[in-house]
């Protein structure tokens, strides 16, 4: 129950705090030429054409830290360029990776007190809840998940969506761990340590989606099926475009999706997004702060912003490269 919830969580705090409209959301997008797919120009002066994932090297005195840009979901058969990662991994001091949500034994007892709120109110199913034209479209996302329709039909439109997208993903072969869990693979063959940047509570999460009014779970649950529509499209062509380094290709395709973040404007999710980058930035400042090297895995849509991850490197004193 635990695991469930926190794939839940995860999920959808993917979907509605900044994967659904990802690169096509960054406020001073970089213009990358035709021979140097494997660079975002604003974020990185050096033009090369490498293969495998484009990376950045944050480096300040004798210290580094690689940076894999990554996006998600990949497809399980996915065999992209690793030789760079591997090089960077060799000799590090740690690999850091994005954190996970949790549940605590008291938060596992407050879910399973509140089930009942996912559901629709007087057990209404979602025909009766959901404009014709967004059933229509959560019908089409049942049919992709090869899944009875029966299996979301009462929970509230923003569970159901949630739901349907792990469901969508798993049926298609797409995969919402990697390429985390393969650089992880690679790390604990190479005996390089695996530390986390910072951490994720999933009650706070569970607590603003069962909290959402009828506006913002249906802008929610249109955004959900926008990225289930996106992903049975353009998933694979935009995952083989990320192992190639190809961000000119990655960017065209991701701004597709062209949804807005249906929580943009709540407080709450604001303070988690800039949680989550102010942990990123402490945790890679910190690895700065000794000799030696260390390696990171970043969801692009937090690398090309304005303010973002890279931003506030370069404020406290770090150079931005990109590695061999």
């Amino acid at each position: 129950m635990r695991r469930q919830a926190a794939i839940l969580v995860a999920l959808w705090l993917a979907v509605t705090c900044h994967g659904g409209a990802g690169l096509a959301q960054e406020t001073r997008p970089a213009q990358a030429g035709p021979d140097d797919s494997s660079v975002v120009t604003e974020l990185a002066p050096v033009q090369v054409n490498l293969p495998g994932p484009a990376l950045w090297r944050v480096s300040r005195g004798d210290s580094q830290v690689i940076i894999l840009g990554y996006v998600r979901p990949l497809p399980h058969g996915l065999d992209w360029p690793k030789a760079r990662l591997t090089r960077a991994l060799d000799g590090a001091h740690a690999l850091l990776v994005p954190p996970e949500p949790t549940l605590g034994v008291l938060d596992t007892v407050g879910l399973l007190l509140t089930l009942g709120r996912l559901q629709n109110p007087g057990g209404k199913t979602l025909a009766q809840v959901l404009p014709p034209q967004d059933y229509q479209a959560y019908v089409r996302a049942v049919a992709a998940a090869h899944m009875p329709q029966k299996h979301y039909d009462r929970y509230k439109p923003v569970i159901a969506g949630v739901a349907l997208i792990g469901d969508v993903r798993r049926a298609r072969g797409l995969s919402s761990e990697k390429p985390v869990s393969t650089a992880e693979r690679l790390a604990r063959q190479m005996h390089v340590q695996i530390a986390t940047m910072g951490r994720i509570k999933a009650a706070p999460l569970l607590k603003i989606a069962l909290g959402l009014d009828d506006a913002h779970g249906l802008a929610c649950f249109r955004q959900e099926m926008g990225q289930i529509a996106w992903e049975s499209a353009d998933a694979t062509a935009a995952a083989e475009a990320w192992g190639r380094g190809d961000v000119t290709t990655l960017r065209a395709l991701r701004a597709r999706i062209g949804l807005a973040q249906c929580l943009e404007d709540l407080p709450s999710i604001q303070a988690l997004t800039e949680r989550g980058t102010a942990d990123a930035v402490s945790a890679i400042d910190e690895a700065l702060s000794r000799p030696g090297k260390t390696v990171a895995l970043v969801d692009l849509a937090y690398l090309d912003r304005a303010n973002g991850l890279l931003d506030r490197l370069r404020a406290r004193g770090a150079t931005v490269t990109v590695p061999d």
